[in-house]
């Protein structure tokens, strides 16, 4: 009755677990939605406005001016990937694998009992028993 109860236990660890790594990452791609919605919006302003101050305030000519406006770009979209990749391990979820791992060690000294209990208790352990009794 125990190793089922083990077993149990062991699943629901494991339903915890999975339960808290799909909310880390919905929460991540539901934040890396709405960066990129943004991006793309503030994308489209800091465009003219980068041009604008490149040409008008620094003097750069019309082929300078959008080509560092695309190289600041590339650049900011670098460091934001680099940032969105992240992941972080939430205690919740670092608990649910300790919990997880706690319940499938004693799943596995529970089966090693049951198999040692079946030894005793199977044919082998009746003729050794018998034999030791007759003497």
């Amino acid at each position: 009755m125990h190793f089922f109860d083990v077993g149990k236990s062991a699943a629901q660890a494991e339903v915890q677990l999975l339960q808290q790594k799909a909310m880390r990452i919905g929460r991540q791609v539901a934040l890396l939605l709405v960066a990129a919605l943004l991006g793309f919006f503030s994308l489209i302003t800091g465009h003219a406005l980068l041009w604008a101050i490149f040409r008008y305030e620094f003097g750069f000519g019309p082929v300078l001016s959008p080509a560092l406006v695309f190289f600041t770009d590339v650049f900011l979209a670098l460091v934001f990937a680099f940032f969105g990749r992240r992941s972080y391990l939430y205690p919740a979820e670092v608990e649910a694998h300790l919990n997880r791992d706690r319940r499938l060690n004693e799943l596995r000294q529970s089966l090693n009992l049951l198999s040692l209990a079946t030894v005793f208790a199977g044919p082998l352990g009746r003729f050794i028993g018998a034999k030791l009794r007759r003497r």
